[in-house]
């Protein structure tokens, strides 16, 4: 059964609302069921500014959980379905819809670690995996977020992450290694010394640019003195 806020918009697949693009533009993402009422909202409002902020147009299967974003009528850049789509992705990984409405952003990014591998098989593997991760009381994860400065959701057998390309890299090489059995005090000693040390270097770079002096500012005074000069001469 196709959500009926936009049965009327599927009854030709083919079609799209912006003649500019066809319908090989469009988006396609898989859902878990329980999380289409996160994608929906109240009322529709969730899907309803997605759709605004990417002009796009999202088309959801309740039966299945499939989710198809079509090309808006005042859509004039593509990539704004791509993000339209790592929005929706987000939210069915389990992310507050808030939290995934910053992939809008040009430089945040989603990255999803699947738990499952040749090695991870077993779900009892995957449950102590996922216990180191979120550590005591969620403390491990807390940490990894702030010392990251990422979102991180552990739904599954997967752990996401969304952020910019620096911090989720960080947050990335950090999972990997409690997932390969790290202890949960190196990785997270780690991560506070990379704090300090990257602290360290933008005071530098401040620092830096503040000693460069303003030679727009001496090439004005010289050249006002200049024109003075020439005036002088010439009475």
């Amino acid at each position: 059964m196709t959500d009926s806020n936009h049965s009327s918009k599927t009854s030709n697949p083919q079609e799209t609302s912006n003649p500019s693009f066809s319908y090989e533009s469009s988006q396609f993402v898989r859902v878990p069921q329980k999380r289409i009422g996160a994608i929906i909202g109240a009322g529709g409002n969730n899907r309803k500014e997605i759709e605004k902020n990417t002009q796009s147009v999202i088309i959801i299967d309740s039966a299945t959980g499939e989710v198809e974003i079509r090309p808006g009528s005042e859509l004039r850049d593509p990539v704004m379905l791509l993000k339209a789509a790592e929005i929706v992705k987000a939210i069915g990984r389990g992310f507050y819809y808030k939290t995934a409405l910053k992939l809008i952003k040009d430089d945040y990014y989603l990255d999803v670690i699947r738990l499952k591998s040749s090695k991870l098989k077993n779900p009892q593997q995957i449950r102590r995996i996922k216990s180191r991760i979120i550590g005591t009381n969620g403390k491990t994860k807390a940490s990894i977020e702030q010392l990251t400065k990422t979102d991180l959701v552990i739904s599954g057998s997967t752990v996401s992450l969304i952020g910019t390309y620096e911090q989720i890299t960080t947050a990335h090489d950090a999972v990997v290694r409690l997932i390969n059995g790290s202890p949960i005090e190196s990785v997270i000693k780690s991560l506070e010394d990379k704090r300090k040390d990257d602290k360290k270097a933008n005071k530098k770079m401040w620092k830096d640019d503040d000693d460069i002096p303003n030679m727009e500012e001496s090439f004005a005074e010289t050249e006002e003195e200049d024109v003075f000069s020439d005036f002088e001469e010439e009475e």
